[in-house]
C-alpha cells in the first residue's frame, strides 16, 4: 500500500517511521525548504517546552546528547538526522494542492519547482500540525494610525528587533512569556497585556523537575478525562470527585505559592505586580495546548518591573500608545501579538469533507483523534497532541496500521459519531477555550495511551512487574519504544480480530 504523509514535522516524521517499518511505502510532501514544521519558523531561542527524555522517536532515538529542554536548533538538526538515519523519502518544496477521490484511493496534486504534479496513493495521511498555520492577528480600531509596528511571534529573527523599544506583548502562552521575557533583556520598556492571567507550569517544584511529577502515574492517576481506562480510575472520579478536586486545589495553591515567594522581601509593588498574574479560576481548565512553562526569569523579571504586567484587554491604537478597555494607556513604540494560531485548515481536500473537519471553531475531533469515520481512505497524525506527543503520533499510527491490516474491526458510523461528539462535549465543559481544543489530549496522554495499547492488545504498564515504578517512576518516550513489537507479536497470534473499547476517546 502506498501512502501519503502531508507535512514533514516531527508527527509526520514518526507516522512515516512507524507506517513503514508495518510494511507500508510512504512519501512526505513538505510545502517549506526544510523539515521540522513549526520548529522551522520558531522565534529566536525557542526551546521545547517538555524534556528531550520525552521527545523522541521510538525508531530513532537521539544520536547526539542535546539540552535537557532541546532547544529550537536542535530538534531541527535531530529531524534531519532521522530523515536520513530512517531513509525516508521526502519531497520538500512540495505543496500538496488538492486529492482527488477514486476508485482505487487518492489522486494527489502538488506543486513542486517543476511546476503541478499528479501522483496515485491508496491512503493519505494529514500531519500538517496544529501550530503551523498563520498566527492570529485581530484587527483593532486606530491600528492604522499607530506610529509603531504591530507584529506576530513569526515576525522575530533576532532579540536585536527589542533593543531600547517600549514594547507591549500580548497574550498569555508560551510564545507570549517567552517573548516577555526575552524582550526585557534589551527593551527599554516591556508591558505584558492579557485578557485572562493562566496557570503556567512551574520547571521546577521545590527543586523537584516538573515532569518528575507530571509523567508519573500517582499524579495522572488523578487527571480528569473524557474517559478513564480502568474501573477503579473511573470510580475514583465518578464517585469522589471531592477527592479528586482537592488534589488539583492543593497543586493550585502551591503554585500561587512558589508565584508569591518571588516577591518576598521586594516591597509592595513588586508584591502586586505577581499578584496580577494570579488566576482566579480552575487550574484544570487550563491544562490545554496552550499551557505555558514559567520561563526560569519570568517572575522574577516581573517582580523586578522589568516586565510589568497588565491584566487588561486592548480596545483601541492611537498615534503611539494602545489604550486598554479600562481606561488605560501604554505608550510605545511596538506590539508584538502572541494570541494564537489560525485553527488546522484543509485546503487540499474536497469541500464536502473540508466542511467536516472546519466547522467547528475548536478544532476538528476524530474517532480516537485519528479518522472521521465520513473520509474514506484519509486519517490525521498528531492529532492526539500532548505531553507525551511524540509516542501518543506513533501509537495512534500502530493503531492505524492495526485498522488497515483488519486486525481492528471498526464500530458502526453513528457509534464512532456519538464517540466524536461525547469527547468534544467534555473538553468543551472542562477545558479553556482554543482554536486547536479539539485536537489534543494534552495532560490526559496517559488515560489516552493506556485505551489506545489496551485495543491493540498491548499493556499499558510498561514498567511492570515493578509495581513501586510503576505507580512513582516517571514515564518517558522510551517505555513505550517496544509497542510496535509487541503489537505484531501478539497480532500473529490471534485469529479474529480485536475490537474497539466501550470508551470515548
Amino acid at each position: 500500500m502506498k501512502i501519503a504523509i502531508i507535512g514533514a514535522g516531527i508527527t509526520g516524521i514518526a507516522a512515516a517511521s512507524i507506517l513503514n517499518k508495518a510494511g507500508y511505502q510512504t512519501i512526505l510532501f513538505e510545502k517549506s525548504d526544510k523539515a521540522g514544521g513549526v520548529w522551522a519558523v520558531g522565534y529566536p531561542g525557542v526551546y521545547l517546552q517538555n524534556t528531550s527524555r520525552q521527545y523522541t522517536l521510538a525508531e530513532f532515538p537521539w544520536p547526539f546528547k542535546p539540552a535537557y529542554h532541546p532547544t529550537g536548533t536542535e530538534i531541527l538538526k535531530y529531524l534531519d538526522l532521522a530523515i536520513e538515519g530512517l531513509g525516508l523519502d521526502v519531497r520538500k518544496r512540495a505543496e500538496v494542492v488538492g486529492m482527488v477521490e477514486n476508485d482505487r484511493g487518492w489522486t494527489l496534486r502538488y506543486q513542486d519547482d517543476a511546476g503541478e504534479q499528479e501522483q496515485q496513493f491508496d491512503y493519505v495521511v494529514s500531519a500538517i500540525g496544529q501550530y503551523t498555520e498563520s498566527k492570529y492577528k485581530p484587527a483593532f480600531p486606530g491600528q492604522e494610525t499607530f506610529e509603531g509596528g504591530i507584529i506576530t511571534e513569526r515576525d522575530i529573527d533576532s532579540p536585536d528587533l527589542f533593543r531600547d523599544k517600549r514594547t507591549v506583548v500580548v497574550g498569555f502562552g508560551k510564545s507570549a512569556v517567552d517573548i516577555a521575557a526575552m524582550a526585557s533583556d534589551g527593551a527599554e520598556q516591556v508591558h505584558h497585556v492579557f485578557r485572562t492571567p493562566r496557570w503556567m507550569l512551574p520547571f521546577t517544584i521545590f527543586r523537584i523537575h516538573y515532569t518528575h511529577l507530571l509523567f508519573c502515574r500517582l499524579n495522572t492517576f488523578f487527571m480528569p478525562c473524557w474517559a478513564h481506562p480502568t474501573a477503579f480510575e473511573r470510580f475514583v472520579h465518578h464517585r469522589l470527585g471531592l477527592l479528586v478536586d482537592s488534589f488539583w486545589f492543593f497543586i493550585s495553591r502551591l503554585f500561587v505559592l512558589l508565584c508569591k515567594l518571588r516577591g518576598v522581601f521586594k516591597g509592595r509593588a513588586a508584591n502586586r505586580r505577581l499578584d496580577t498574574l494570579i488566576p482566579h479560576h480552575r487550574f484544570i481548565g487550563d491544562l490545554r495546548s496552550a499551557a505555558a512553562l514559567t520561563p526560569p526569569d519570568y517572575y522574577r523579571l516581573v517582580a523586578e518591573g522589568r516586565v510589568e504586567p497588565c491584566h487588561g484587554e486592548i480596545s483601541r491604537f492611537s498615534g503611539q500608545a494602545v489604550h486598554l478597555k479600562d481606561g488605560r494607556s501604554i505608550t510605545c513604540d511596538q506590539v508584538v501579538l502572541c494570541v494564537g494560531s489560525e485553527q488546522p485548515r484543509f485546503p487540499f481536500l474536497p469541500d464536502k469533507y473540508r466542511r467536516l473537519l472546519e466547522s467547528e471553531d475548536d478544532g476538528v475531533q476524530l474517532y480516537r483523534h485519528v479518522l472521521h469515520p465520513d473520509i474514506p481512505r484519509f486519517a490525521c497524525a498528531g492529532y492526539n497532541h500532548g505531553f507525551m506527543h511524540v509516542p501518543a503520533a506513533e501509537i495512534g499510527m500502530i493503531w492505524l496500521c492495526a485498522y488497515l491490516n483488519g486486525d481492528i474491526v471498526l464500530p458502526d458510523r453513528e457509534v464512532m459519531l456519538r464517540c466524536i461528539e461525547a469527547t468534544r462535549e467534555w473538553k468543551r465543559k472542562h477545558i479553556n477555550y482554543e482554536p486547536s481544543r479539539s485536537c489534543a489530549v494534552n495532560t490526559r496522554f496517559q488515560q489516552y495511551l493506556d485505551i489506545m495499547l489496551q485495543e491493540l492488545g498491548v499493556s499499558p504498564y510498561r514498567k511492570m512487574p515493578n509495581l513501586f515504578a510503576e505507580i512513582f517512576a516517571q514515564y518517558g518516550a522510551e517505555d513505550y519504544r517496544g509497542v510496535f513489537d509487541e503489537y505484531l507479536k501478539k497480532s500473529k497470534k490471534r485469529n479474529t480480530p480485536l475490537k474497539p473499547l466501550p470508551l470515548n476517546t
